[in-house]
């Protein structure tokens, strides 16, 4: 498995969560109501998964490795992280409009947030991720992957599998899946 490939099956994950979001947004679009509980965790989910553990592992260990080896992914690569930091302030936006109780603008920021982390991560996935592979040799990849895998390890496993949990119990309870 490629590094690259590694990362792709963490953005199918936060794909998942981006559904539950959309699937809560119609729902307190249509009734003006929602489990705050529901969405508490789903931001949750959304921080600690797409941000701490899966951005955090692009920018410090993927994103080095290839400025590393060409200077000229360096723009890319700040575009990246710029995007990075503006879905963390869409999630922040989120949970202000949540906590102030203005759901109509909670809509609005969820929807935001939504299309730009799916248009982040078919960048990624489609654009940058194919530059990488052209670029890393198969040890240089296997040296990334081997990274990506220790900043696993050093993470609570059993947060990890807690935290996977609570995304299906919410995609069961919005999506029905």
């Amino acid at each position: 498995m490629k590094s690259t490939d590694y990362l792709i099956q963490e953005h199918k994950i936060i794909l998942r969560a981006l559904d539950v979001l959309d699937a809560m947004s119609v729902l307190i679009e249509s009734t003006r109501a929602i489990d705050q509980a529901d969405l508490d965790r789903l931001l949750d989910f959304l921080r600690w998964f797409a941000d701490s553990h899966h951005q955090a592992k692009e920018e410090a260990i993927l994103f080095p490795a290839l400025k590393a080896i060409s200077a000229s992914e360096s723009r890319p690569i700040e575009h990246m992280i710029f995007e990075h930091g503006q879905e963390r302030a869409m999630v922040e936006d989120i949970e202000t409009d949540l906590r102030l109780s203005q759901l109509s603008d909670f809509v609005v920021s969820a929807r935001r947030l939504s299309s730009t982390l799916r248009n982040h991560i078919y960048k990624e996935d489609h654009i940058l991720f194919e530059r990488v592979d052209a670029l890393l040799s198969p040890e240089q990849d296997d040296a990334v992957r081997d990274r990506l895998n220790r900043f696993d390890t050093n993470l609570d496993n059993q947060m990890l599998q807690h935290r996977l949990k609570e995304l299906h119990e919410l995609e069961w309870k919005y999506l029905r899946r």
